[in-house]
C-alpha cells in the first residue's frame, strides 16, 4: 500500500535490506537522535547493533548503504528534534508525523537536498514555518498539517495560535510538488499570493488548506489542470464558489466544508465527470438539490448536510450507482423519499435526519441496499411500513429512527440485525411489549433509546451485556409503560433513564 502511494507520487522507493551495511557516521547520528526522544512504547527497541539498515523505520539505498528513508510516525514518541539528524544528507524520505517535538521546525532540514517526501504533520504546533523549506527543490510530498488546530476546531473550540506563515511565495520554488498539505497553518487574508503560487506548481495533484484563515480570489487564471483533490474547509470563505475551479476538469475530491458559500451550486460542478467526493456541508446553500449532481456517475461520497437545501430529494439519485455515503441531514428537504434510492447497492451510510420528509418507507426503498450499515432517519414525518415476514438485505450497526412512525408493533425485522450497536426508536408510536427475541440482540447494543413510546410489560433482561467487555453505555427507556420490579443492570452502564414508567 505504501509502495503504491510512493509510486503514484513519483517517489524513489526505498526499502530496508539486509544486503547493505550502513555507515558508522549515520548509525551514530540515529543513536544520538534516539537518545533525545521520549519513547514510552519502546517503538525504537530494534535500534541497536551495527546494521542500522535493519532497524525499525530505517531504509537504506541498496547501491551505497546510505540511510535514505526514516519513517517513525508514532504517537508514542516525542522529545526534541536534534541536530544529530543533519548527518543523514542522503535522506529522500522523512516521516516524523503524529509525534510532538518541542521547539520550532528546525532549519537544518534544508540540508536534506535530496528529500522527496517530508511529513511533519502534527509534529510542531507553534512557531513560524521556515521559508527555507523552499530550497528543497526535489520535494514531491510536503505535509505540515497542524493536527492540534484542526482537532480543536472540529470540537467547537477556538483555534489557538499554532503554526503561522506570513509569506507563502517560498512554496512556488517547489515546482515538483504533487502533494501539499498546509492545513491548520495561519496564512491570513492576503489573496494576491494564491494564483501566482499555485500556478507555479504544474504537477500538483493534492492541495489541502483547511483552517488556514485565508481568503481566495473568486476569479483568476489557473494555468494547469493536474489538480485532482482540493480541500479548503474551515476557512469561512464567502459568498460563492470560485469560478477558477471550473478549470480543474480532472478533480476527484472537492471539500469545501464549513465556509459561507450560499445561493446555488455552480453548474460547472456537474461537468466534473471524475468527482468521487463532494463535501459542501456547513454552508448556506438555499436552493433545491440540483439534478446535475446525480449525473456524476463516479460519486462515492456526497455530503450536503447543514445547509438550507429545500424541495424533494431528486429521483435521479438512483443513478449514483457507486455511492457509498449520502448525508443530507439538517436541511429543509420536503416530499417523499424516492423509490430509486433502493438501487444504490453500494450504499453503506445514509443520513436523512432533521428534515421535513414525509410519506411511507417500504421494502422497495431498500431492495438492493445489501451493504447498508448506518441508517439515520430521525426527526422527519416518515412512516416505516415493512411486512412482519420481511428479511432485510443488510446488517446495520446503527439505526436511528426517532420521531418516525414505526408502531404500533415492535419492528419484527430487527431480529435479523446481529451487528446492531446503536438503536434509537424514541417517540416512534410503539404500543407493544418488547418481544422475547429482542434480548438476543441486546448484548451488542451500546446505545439504546426507546423513550417516549407506550411500551409495556417487564423491563427486558440485560444479562448478555455483562458478558460483553465493552458493555452498554446508554440505556434510555423513560416515558413508557414498563412495570414490575427493576432488573439488575451491569456496572458498565454509564447512563440509565427509567423515569416516568410504572415500575
Amino acid at each position: 500500500m505504501e509502495d503504491r502511494q510512493q509510486e503514484k507520487l513519483g517517489l524513489s522507493i526505498v526499502t530496508t535490506s539486509s544486503n547493505v551495511t550502513c555507515t558508522q557516521r549515520e548509525r551514530q547520528s540515529l543513536l544520538l537522535f534516539k537518545k533525545s526522544l521520549i519513547d514510552i512504547d519502546n517503538v525504537l527497541s530494534t535500534w541497536s547493533g551495527l546494521e542500522c539498515c535493519e532497524w525499525h523505520g530505517v531504509g537504506c539505498d541498496i547501491r551505497d548503504g546510505h540511510v535514505a528513508k526514516l519513517d517513525i510516525r508514532d504517537k508514542g514518541l516525542g522529545g526534541e528534534l536534534t541536530h544529530s539528524l543533519q548527518n543523514l544528507k542522503h535522506l529522500r524520505y522523512l516521516d516524523l508525523s503524529f509525534k510532538y517535538f518541542s521547539g520550532n521546525i528546525p532549519e537544518f532540514i534544508v540540508l536534506f537536498q535530496r528529500l522527496e517526501y517530508l511529513n511533519l504533520a502534527g509534529s510542531f504546533d507553534s512557531g513560524a514555518v521556515p521559508h527555507h523549506l523552499g530550497n528543497l527543490s526535489s520535494l514531491k510530498y510536503l505535509n505540515l498539517r497542524d493536527n492540534n488546530a484542526l482537532d480543536m476546531t472540529s470540537i467547537g473550540n477556538v483555534k489557538t495560535r499554532g503554526l503561522i506563515t506570513d509569506y507563502l511565495e517560498w512554496v512556488s520554488s517547489l515546482s515538483s510538488l504533487r502533494y501539499l498539505d498546509l492545513s491548520g497553518i495561519t496564512i491570513g487574508k492576503r489573496i494576491d499570493w494564491f494564483n501566482p503560487v499555485i500556478n507555479k506548481l504544474p504537477s500538483l495533484l493534492t492541495l489541502n488548506m483547511a483552517l488556514c484563515d485565508i481568503s481566495i480570489p473568486l476569479t483568476g487564471l489557473v494555468n494547469f489542470t493536474s489538480l485532482n483533490s482540493i480541500e479548503l474547509s474551515f476557512n469561512y470563505i464567502d459568498p460563492t464558489i470560485p469560478d477558477w475551479l471550473s478549470n480543474l476538469t480532472g478533480l476527484m475530491h472537492l471539500n469545501l466544508h464549513k465556509n459561507h458559500f450560499q445561493g446555488k451550486i455552480p453548474g460547472f460542478i456537474g461537468m466534473f465527470s471524475t468527482l468521487a467526493t463532494i463535501d459542501l456541508s456547513f454552508n448556506s446553500f438555499d436552493t433545491s438539490i440540483p439534478d446535475m449532481l446525480c449525473n456524476l456517475s463516479s460519486l462515492v461520497h456526497l455530503n450536503l448536510s447543514r445547509n438550507m437545501f429545500s424541495g424533494p430529494i431528486p429521483a435521479s439519485v438512483g443513478l449514483l450507482l457507486r455511492l457509498e455515503d449520502l448525508c443530507l441531514r439538517y436541511n429543509r428537504l420536503t416530499g417523499n423519499i424516492p423509490m430509486s434510492l433502493g438501487r444504490l447497492s453500494n450504499l453503506k451510510n445514509l443520513d436523512l435526519s432533521h428534515n421535513s420528509l414525509v410519506g411511507i418507507l417500504s421494502e422497495t426503498h431498500f431492495t438492493k441496499l445489501k451493504n447498508l450499515n448506518y441508517l439515520v432517519l430521525s426527526w422527519n414525518s416518515l412512516a416505516l411500513n415493512f411486512s412482519s415476514h420481511w428479511i432485510a438485505p443488510f446488517q446495520l450497526r446503527t439505526l436511528f429512527a426517532s420521531s418516525c412512525n414505526i408502531g404500533p408493533h415492535f419492528p419484527n425485522w430487527l431480529q435479523t440485525q446481529k451487528n446492531l450497536q446503536a438503536l434509537h426508536l424514541s417517540n416512534s408510536s410503539i404500543r407493544d411489549t418488547i418481544p422475547e427475541w429482542f434480548e438476543n440482540i441486546l448484548s451488542h447494543i451500546l446505545d439504546l433509546d426507546l423513550s417516549n413510546n407506550h411500551i409495556g410489560g417487564k423491563i427486558p433482561q440485560f444479562h448478555g451485556i455483562s458478558s460483553n467487555p465493552t458493555g452498554a453505555r446508554i440505556l434510555k427507556m423513560n416515558s413508557n409503560k414498563f412495570e414490575g420490579l427493576l432488573v439488575p443492570f451491569s456496572s458498565n452502564v454509564n447512563l440509565l433513564d427509567l423515569l416516568d414508567n410504572l415500575l
